[in-house]
């Protein structure tokens, strides 16, 4: 089988079309809070937007969420083992987080959630949610530099 055979092309009305294979699917089994039918993303840069991410939807398109990465030592708490047990087992390494970002108009303000970051383990492509219960953890974040 060739590339060809397996590149599948994810159309968004945001983000282009962008090239991809069924190994690049990032599967949140309970979806995201506010999008709980959807079940399926991936997770698209461009180079013009750096440094943010997007975890676009593909049953829809027009839904493009913007991530910003975040260093587990920027979380003040840690998602607690059962928060995280949907995702599988994974060393630290395969753990990846983000924080979900609100971008302003002409980018002037961009604040993130500090307190609800998305949580992706890379080697199962599993993926959700986590909200955090240290209730000090701001929603409206200044973006962390």
């Amino acid at each position: 089988m060739t590339m060809l055979d397996t590149a599948l092309v994810y159309q968004s009305p945001k983000l282009g079309d962008v090239s991809y294979s069924t190994e690049d699917v990032i599967r949140f089994p309970q979806g995201i809070p506010g999008f709980e039918q959807l079940r399926q993303f991936l997770l698209v840069t461009r180079e013009e937007c750096d440094p943010f991410i997007f975890l676009a939807a593909l049953e829809r398109p027009e839904v493009a969420l913007p991530l910003m990465p975040l260093a587990p030592a920027t979380l003040a708490v840690r998602p607690s083992r059962t928060a995280l047990a949907p995702l599988g087992e994974a060393g630290e390494d395969a753990i990846a987080y983000y924080a979900v970002a609100s971008i302003g108009l002409n980018a002037a303000e961009i604040i993130v959630n500090l307190r609800a970051p998305i949580v992706i383990n890379l080697d199962t492509r599993l993926g959700c949610q986590v909200i955090l219960p240290d209730e000090t953890l701001p929603i409206a974040a200044p973006r962390p530099a």
